[in-house]
Parts: structure tokens; C-alpha cells; sequence
């Protein structure tokens, strides 16, 4: 019998999943609501498959995946979203998950989706169709993201890349319209949240 995590942070998210996986004869060994108890319960239980969820408290399921594939190569994990974003696909699939799965899908999915990535081979490719490109920013733009996700003004940044600050404004402008926000803020939590940029990353002060 295959021996699944779950991780969710919604109680009744989690109740209801849990129901209909140990209904399909999976046996759910364990029960994590943060990034951090889902890192610490993998190592501990060593489970076949984790279900992960991406918005979780303390540290995000991306990250929280990126952790756990680094200690447990072997294990598997199933991404499990509300976004249908091709940048939350590559952060997932970067960090080491195999599947993908919608929150808006049946349990059907999940199930399908569950046994195609227990039947594959351990390559690290995720069972969605991967994003056309590695990242939705382009190296500029990255470059934009970091110096703001620094603190630095348009002015400052604009002195470190040798561009206007109009130009500065322009790549702003394209990073907000990519990652979906409106603010500096709201782009530098988006950008962490999909494994764009890392809080602990020297790039990051």
C-alpha cells in the first residue's frame, strides 16, 4: 500500500482529501498545515508520495519541496494549486514535484494524476505539459526584480544596470503585468512564492 503525506494547511481541505485517498486504498501516514512540519514529517515518516499544497504558513510548498527532494530523492510529490500558471509549474518542477494538480479538479484528477507519477520512472518530470520557457522574466527583468526585491529605488537600480529610470519603470511595468501584481511589494512576495527569488539568496538583503 503506498504511503502518502499530506499537506495542506485548511483543516477541511485536508479531512476531505484524506477521506477520499484512504477510500482509494492509499494509507495516509501523516497530516502537515506549515511548510516547515511538512519538511520535518517527511524525513521523519519517510512516506512513498506527498501531496503538497503551495500557499502554506512558514515556508511555501515550493520551497518546502525544493528541501525534502534534497534530503529524500526517492520520494514523490504531487503539487496541489489553486493557480493554473505556467510559473507556478516551473517552480514546482525546479524544486523537484512530479505532478500537478488543480484544486478546482475532480478527485478523479488527483487519483489519475497520483497513480501516473507512482507508475513512472523517478526522472523528475512533472506529469503536466512543462512551460515553454524556464522562466516567465527575462534576464533583464530578473535583474530589475532583484535590485528592487533589495530595497533599492528606480534611481539605484538604474545606476547599477546602466539604464534610465524610465527604462527601469518599463521593466517594472512588465514584471507586474507577468507575475500578475500591481506594487513592488506584491511582486517580491509573488516572485518568493514561485522560486523566482529565494529570502535566504545572497541576491536578497
Amino acid at each position: 500500500m503506498t504511503r502518502l503525506l499530506l499537506v495542506e494547511d485548511h483543516v477541511l481541505v485536508r479531512q476531505s482529501i484524506r477521506a477520499f485517498l484512504e477510500g482509494a486504498n492509499f494509507e495516509v501516514v501523516g497530516e502537515a498545515s506549515s511548510g516547515a512540519e511538512a519538511v520535518q514529517l517527511a524525513t521523519d515518516l519517510q512516506p512513498d508520495l506527498i501531496i503538497m499544497d503551495v500557499h502554506l504558513p512558514e515556508m511555501s510548498g515550493i520551497e518546502a519541496t525544493r528541501r525534502i527532494r534534497r534530503a529524500l530523492p526517492d520520494v514523490r510529490v504531487v503539487a496541489l494549486t489553486a493557480y493554473n500558471e505556467k510559473a507556478y509549474q516551473r517552480a514546482f518542477s525546479e524544486a523537484g514535484a512530479d505532478g500537478f494538480v488543480l484544486k478546482t479538479s475532480e478527485f478523479s484528477e488527483l487519483l489519475k494524476v497520483i497513480q501516473t507519477v507512482i507508475a513512472a520512472p523517478r526522472d523528475g518530470a512533472m506529469t503536466v505539459p512543462q512551460p515553454e520557457s524556464a522562466s516567465p522574466l527575462t534576464e533583464r527583468e530578473l535583474e530589475v526584480l532583484v535590485c528592487a526585491a533589495r530595497g533599492w529605488t528606480n534611481k539605484q537600480i538604474g545606476v547599477h544596470l546602466n539604464i534610465s529610470d524610465r527604462t527601469v519603470q518599463v521593466h517594472l511595468q512588465a514584471i507586474y503585468q507577468k507575475l500578475d501584481v500591481t506594487n513592488r511589494t506584491e511582486m517580491v512576495l509573488r516572485a518568493l512564492t514561485l522560486g523566482i527569488i529565494h529570502q535566504n539568496d545572497e541576491v536578497i538583503e
